[in-house]
């Protein structure tokens, strides 16, 4: 039976584009700009080259088809986003990230196939068969997974100038709260290269340690809206006599 969805075979239902914020992936956003480039699926794909000091522009822009958009400095991922986002108007936006290894053309497929047939609002993609540790992340914390394909409508939520550089924190929080419809979908085979291998060692456990205290912080910031979200509905409540 074939498990990619038949949508790929089909005319485009609406316009997509893909964005690939990127700092210093010389070594894998070639690849993953050239995946997105050949889906039938994907009309439009933008590398974000967030102040990059290596061949990350050049890279992305050798692929046919490939827009490049370079910040002069290095701003962030949020700010690469935003950039992307504010420079393009395609009714339906993927998030890519650029050191991902093992990305299929199914596994896009996928990824917008809900968006694409109005079934959700956003879909995140979640790591399962490729490193142990990059799976575990995605079963501790989805919510922080870069994949996603999301309908530009869900920005009508968003003061995406007054976001700033958070969109990615605040398309979760759109989530978290239930204001939008949200599916989890498996990307299996994926993962990314790990900060030891792009950083080196010492730089890469400084990184990853940071990392684990964003998902601490992100889990106890999670843990306190619900909390508060749950002490409004209480006060909410009136008992009439």
């Amino acid at each position: 039976m074939n498990t990619e969805s038949e949508i790929s075979d089909k005319e485009p239902i609406q316009e997509t584009v893909c964005l690939i914020p990127s700092y210093n992936e010389e070594e894998t956003v070639g690849r993953i700009a050239q995946e997105a480039a050949r889906h039938p699926d994907i009309s439009r794909v933008v590398v974000i080259d967030d102040g990059s000091i290596d061949r990350t522009s050049e890279v992305a822009g050798s692929i046919s088809g490939v827009e490049v958009i370079r910040l002069e400095k290095n701003c962030g991922k949020g700010a690469a986003m935003k950039a992307g986002f504010s420079a393009t108007s395609e009714p339906v936006v993927l998030f890519l990230d650029a050191d991902l290894m093992g990305l299929s053309k199914g596994n896009i497929t996928n990824l917008l196939k809900p968006v694409l047939e109005n079934e959700v609002d956003m879909s995140v993609g979640i790591f399962r068969g490729g490193r142990v540790f990059t799976d575990l992340a995605h079963v501790v914390a989805p919510s922080l997974s870069g994949q996603r394909a999301v309908s530009r409508s869900v920005f009508d939520y968003l003061d995406v100038e007054s976001t700033g550089f958070e969109i990615e924190r605040a398309l979760t929080e759109l989530w978290e709260t239930g204001a939008i419809r949200v599916k989890k979908v498996k990307l299996h085979g994926v993962t990314h290269r790990t900060k030891e291998e792009k950083r080196g060692f010492m730089e890469g456990v400084k990184q990853r340690l940071g990392m684990f205290l964003d998902i601490i912080n992100f889990e106890r910031d999670r843990l306190k809206r619900r909390m508060k979200a749950r002490t409004d509905n209480l006060e909410s409540y009136t008992i009439e006599e």
